[in-house]
């Protein structure tokens, strides 16, 4: 049990934060003075943050933390710890020198597919750099594929594992190696344009360190992937980790001028949203998960149970069970995944 002080510490040290931007209403995506605070939530513990939504750029933000990411990847029992178990996991193929293998494991995950096939595509002497590498899993398949490549991380405790697991090819944010290495043909990232305090700013610069012609590669938190009712935020990654949740048709319309600009907007999995939609129909209501501590975000959290909440888990056992062999898969809504809008934008 946490002691009510230390959750007051936490809360005091970012309650001047908290006001500043209550006053202020400036949406960190577009600028403009048109965010309005929607919730007021802690989903862990002393991160208790207004969540807002624009009505300018219609994308959905909370408060960032530039700290909490070397916490989430210093804490082996954080939700970051996933990271560790895929990085070990490639370097076991990395050592073997199993390309296949390496990228097997690899696009069993539809966002580094995404990465993956684009880059398969280009020549293998392109210049690539990888914003966000964390422990180096998805970088380490193009070193033993024989590209040119840097993996950048804002976490030093993720840049000493990857590099101890896949050699000297990774560097901290802000290393000046990365624009000694400028222009690069491809920059890439996954799971980090949420992260980011001005990601609209981070995506100018690295298009900059582009070619012309070049590829930014990356997926983005979809805001129409709150599918269920009353959804507040993408499930298993609330702030402090992802703080930003964008809307689709938004990167081109931003970045129009700079790049030629496509969205792919990816499709839930069936049974998933089969589940959201039941939920839907029967009028159910998503519900803020209990706070969790940051060192224990491994461990999902749920909403405080409710007395139907054993009826849906039934349900929801029942439709798992059957609805395959009997067909109902097929009448399944076709609800966005909530990472799954990937943007391609080829630079001018």
């Amino acid at each position: 049990m946490r002691p009510s002080h230390c959750r007051e510490r936490c809360w005091y040290r970012r309650k001047e934060q908290v006001a500043a931007v209550s006053s202020l209403a400036l949406c960190r995506v577009c600028g403009v003075k048109q965010a309005s605070e929607i919730a007021h939530v802690e989903f862990v513990s002393g991160y208790a943050w207004p969540i807002y939504d624009c009505s300018a750029c219609g994308c959905r933000f909370t408060l960032h933390d530039n700290a909490a990411y070397e916490a989430l990847h210093s804490k082996t029992s954080s939700c970051y710890h996933r990271y560790s178990l895929l990085s070990d996991r490639c370097k076991q193929s990395f050592e073997r020198r199993d390309l296949s293998g390496l990228r097997a494991t690899l696009v069993e995950s539809s966002r580094y597919r995404f990465i993956i096939e684009k880059i398969d595509q280009e020549p293998v002497n392109a210049r690539l750099l990888e914003i966000g590498s964390a422990r180096g899993h998805l970088t380490s398949y193009f070193i033993l594929a024989g590209c040119r490549i840097i993996g950048v991380d804002i976490s030093s405790t993720s840049v000493k594992s990857a590099k101890q697991a896949f050699g000297d090819h990774f560097c901290i944010a802000g290393d000046p190696i990365i624009e000694a290495k400028a222009p690069y043909d491809i920059i890439f990232h996954v799971g980090t344009i949420g992260c980011l305090e001005d990601p609209v700013g981070a995506t100018r610069n690295l298009l900059r360190l582009l070619k012309p012609g070049g590829q930014l590669l990356f997926n983005a938190p979809n805001r129409e992937g709150l599918a269920l009712r009353g959804q507040l935020w993408v499930e298993g990654a609330p702030p402090p980790d992802v703080v930003t949740i964008f809307r689709p048709g938004l990167w081109r319309e931003i970045f129009g001028d700079l790049a030629q600009v496509s969205e792919e907007i990816e499709i839930g999995a069936p049974m998933q949203n089969l589940l959201i939609g039941l939920r839907n129909l029967t009028g159910a209501r998503w519900r803020v998960p209990a706070p969790v501590l940051l060192g224990e975000s491994m461990h999902q959290s749920a909403a405080v149970p409710r007395w139907g909440d054993t009826l849906w888990r039934t349900l929801e056992r029942a439709v798992r069970k059957f609805a395959a062999p009997l067909g109902i898969l097929r009448f399944a809504p076709r609800y966005p995944a909530e990472y799954g809008l990937f943007v391609v934008m080829r630079k001018h």
